[in-house]
């Protein structure tokens, strides 16, 4: 039995190093992705579950778990069908794929990019430039956060596109990671579905308040161990105790209990304080401060791209060792 247990890790650590390699070569599909299937098959179920707004929050609780569990199980059991009527050989290929297509390292290094390099760019032009470089840069980092960006400032634009890298590395990198290593491609299936329908339906806004509660909780509980994880990987590979001391403050849990946390550690491994003030909808928020030191600036970018990669190499480097 011990050894079936650790045959199955050891090939699936093989399929997700393999599966790195090509997102780091490959990058994102730029024309098609199997999330479009999903996303208009969600649009499908919400269209046939979705209840009034005026009835009673938990009508429409219950409605967005209903919807949830319908938007997932189908592809999980189509998932099964087709490992059974795959011959062997292929088992391990379709792994690769699925894989692949799940984890968003080289997407999250090329959104970054876009953001940095304008900026990079403004310390070397002239003021008409500058100008123009600045709104490249907020256009760009419009594309990866919610909040209003066509006024932020050079070290605004810098701040939410390193919010973004270091959430995004446990939501796109880490967390797939960890459910693939503990529970296989169904295991990975099952969380990216459900990061998914968080990003679709747990937004706290009239619509979705309820609606989406269960997608959201759902997307929390399946974070939880994961970022618990990136948290210690990024202070392993930044400032230790800077890191921990500022994912372990009550207000790094501000905006979620993994969010918050991981981009904490993040802000503190880097030695910078990210949070603060920040527009959204028309509205200026006042966030807790996360991390600890000086305010980040364009260069601070490339820093939190490079944190991450780090910590997926260290990743990589335990899953290797150990299984």
């Amino acid at each position: 039995m011990m050894t079936s247990i650790f045959d199955f890790i050891s090939t699936n650590a093989l399929i997700l190093i393999t599966a790195l390699l090509l997102d780091r070569l490959l990058g994102e599909p730029k024309t098609w992705h199997p999330l479009i299937w999903f996303g208009r098959w969600v649009d499908l179920v919400r269209t046939y579950t979705v209840v009034p707004l005026t009835s009673q929050p938990v009508k429409q609780n219950r409605a967005g778990a209903l919807a949830w569990c319908l938007a997932i199980m189908p592809w999980l059991v189509l998932l099964w069908a087709l490992y059974a009527v795959l011959p062997a050989w292929l088992d391990n290929t379709l792994s690769v794929v699925l894989v692949y297509f799940a984890i968003g390292w080289q997407s999250l290094r090329e959104h970054a990019q876009v953001v940095s390099e304008p900026l990079m760019r403004r310390k070397k032009s002239n003021p008409i430039e500058d100008d123009r470089a600045l709104q490249q840069a907020r256009e760009a980092v419009g594309h990866i956060v919610s909040r209003d960006t066509q006024n932020l400032s050079a070290d605004e634009v810098a701040k939410a596109s390193i919010e973004s890298v270091l959430e995004n590395g446990n939501d796109a990198i880490f967390a797939p990671i960890f459910w693939f290593i503990v529970a296989g491609v169904p295991g990975l299936f099952v969380y990216r579905l459900a990061n998914t329908l968080d990003a679709m339906w747990g937004y706290k806004n009239e619509t979705f308040q309820h609606y989406g509660w269960f997608a959201a909780r759902a997307d929390d509980v399946l974070n939880y161990l994961p970022a618990r994880l990136v948290v210690y990987t990024y202070g392993a590979c930044g400032e230790w105790s800077a890191a921990l001391r500022s994912a372990r403050r009550p207000s790094a849990s501000w905006k979620s209990p993994n969010a918050g946390p991981v981009m904490a550690a993040g802000a503190g491994a880097l030695g910078i304080a990210l949070g603060g003030k920040a527009p959204y909808f028309g509205q200026v928020q006042e966030r807790p401060i996360l991390g600890e030191g000086r305010s980040p600036q364009s260069e601070d970018i490339a820093k939190a791209v490079e944190l991450v990669d780090r910590s997926l190499y260290l990743w990589g480097l335990v899953i290797c060792l150990l299984f």
